[in-house]
């Protein structure tokens, strides 16, 4: 079954680490991903995500009036970070691959199924 791995975190405490923090995030989710291919998990996607300043929010059904504004969300100032889709067998698969998930002080991994349609 497919689980997506959403990293959320206040983009803050992202903007206060150094750059060889950020890089060494970055490092930790190459390793991450490679754990996950060496142990046999499929990993459909795996990307991190621009600033939530490059966000932005639509109404669907609006057509070209559709209002659009500055996203991520609209109030607060946590953020979704980046993704991981995969396959495995089940919730707990899923879950454990989220403790091991490499992320900034703060951060939550939020572990949901993917529907497929």
């Amino acid at each position: 079954m497919e689980y997506t791995l959403l990293i959320h975190g206040d983009e803050r405490v992202w903007n206060g680490l150094s750059e060889a923090e950020q890089a060494e995030l970055d490092a930790a989710h190459v390793r991450f991903g490679r754990a996950l291919h060496e142990a046999g998990v499929t990993v459909r996607y795996g990307a991190g995500l621009r600033r939530s300043c490059s966000a932005r929010l639509v109404v669907p059904g609006g057509g070209s009036e559709a209002p659009v504004s500055d996203g991520p969300y609209r109030e607060g100032h946590e953020h979704l970070g980046g993704l991981w889709v995969i396959d495995v067998a089940d919730e707990a698969e899923a879950v454990s691959w989220a403790r091991w998930m490499p992320a900034a002080p703060g951060d939550l991994v939020e572990v949901r199924p993917v529907r497929v349609t």
